[in-house]
C-alpha cells in the first residue's frame, strides 16, 4: 500500500479535491489533507465546523474492488479505521454512532462522509473523508442540540499530533478494506459492532420522510442497516435516518 499525501493549506472542501484528483487518474490511497476547509460539509450537506490547525480534514481516494451493493459499508469501515486511530494515538475510548459519527463520552469528535463515482471503470471510485476535531478548544466549537462536540484535546487534557492520526487512520483503512476486498464483510460489521456506542439503548430515530422511530439499538446487519427493536418487539432495520439517545 503506497500512501501519497497532499497537503494544502485551505480548500473549499478535501473531498471535492480528493475526486477531482481521482477522476483525473490519482490512484488508490492519495490522501488530500488541509489546514482548514471554507466548505467543509458531512452528511446531508451539512457543514462541518473546520478551523486552521486544530483540526484533521482529510480524504483518502479508494479504488475498492467491491460489489456496488458493498460500497455502503465504506462508511462503516472508516468508522471502524477512525475509532482505532483515535484509540491507538491518543488514548480515548471513542465510539461509533450509526451511521457515520464518532463519539467521546457520547459527544462527537469526528465525523465521515464516503462520496462514490461509479464510472466505466472495473472498480468505483469512492473517496472517504474525514473531520476530527483534534486541538479544538470547547469554547470554539460550535453549538450542536443532539450529541453536543467535543475535541481529542478537551477530553484528554492533551495536545495531540495531527499527523500521526492521519497516518493511523490511513494504514487502519488499508486493513479493513483488504478485509472488505477479499470477502471479510462479517469481520467489518462485527467490529463496527464492537465499537457501538448505541447497542442496547433506548433511541429515537428521526426519518427523511419526517417520521419517527423509537426502540432499542441492536447493532448493525450485514449490509449496515441500523437494527432497530421496536418497543412492541418488532423488529425493524434502517436504511437512513438521524439518532439520538431518548431521555
Amino acid at each position: 500500500m503506497k500512501i501519497d499525501i497532499r497537503r494544502y493549506k485551505e480548500l473549499p472542501s478535501t473531498n471535492d479535491e480528493a475526486m477531482r484528483l481521482a477522476l483525473d487518474g490519482a490512484q488508490s490511497f492519495t490522501v488530500v489533507a488541509a489546514d482548514s476547509q471554507s466548505r467543509g460539509r458531512g452528511r446531508n450537506g451539512r457543514d462541518w465546523f473546520s478551523p486552521a490547525g486544530t483540526g484533521l480534514y482529510a480524504s483518502l481516494v479508494t479504488r475498492p474492488a467491491v460489489s456496488v451493493s458493498e460500497i455502503s459499508l465504506m462508511t462503516l469501515l472508516c468508522g471502524v479505521s477512525a475509532v482505532e486511530a483515535i484509540r491507538r494515538t491518543c488514548g480515548l475510548k471513542a465510539s461509533l454512532k450509526w451511521p457515520n459519527d464518532v463519539l467521546v463520552n457520547k459527544r462527537k469528535v469526528a465525523g465521515i462522509l464516503c462520496e462514490a463515482s461509479l464510472t466505466s471503470r472495473s472498480d468505483p471510485i469512492v473517496i472517504i473523508g474525514l473531520g476530527v476535531n483534534v486541538n479544538t478548544l470547547p469554547q470554539d466549537l460550535p453549538e450542536r442540540t443532539i450529541f453536543p462536540g467535543t475535541s481529542l484535546m478537551a477530553e484528554s487534557g492533551l495536545s495531540h499530533n495531527r499527523d500521526e492520526l492521519l497516518l493511523e487512520w490511513v494504514e487502519r483503512t488499508g486493513f479493513w478494506l483488504e478485509k472488505l476486498e477479499s470477502g471479510n464483510t462479517d469481520q467489518v460489521i462485527r467490529r463496527w459492532n464492537e465499537f457501538d456506542a448505541l447497542h442496547g439503548a433506548r433511541v429515537s430515530v428521526s426519518q427523511p420522510d419526517g417520521t419517527r422511530l423509537s426502540g432499542t439499538a441492536a447493532g448493525v446487519d450485514d449490509e449496515g442497516h441500523l437494527i432497530l427493536r421496536l418497543h412492541g418487539g418488532e423488529i425493524e432495520k434502517v436504511i437512513v435516518g438521524d439518532v439520538e439517545f431518548e431521555s
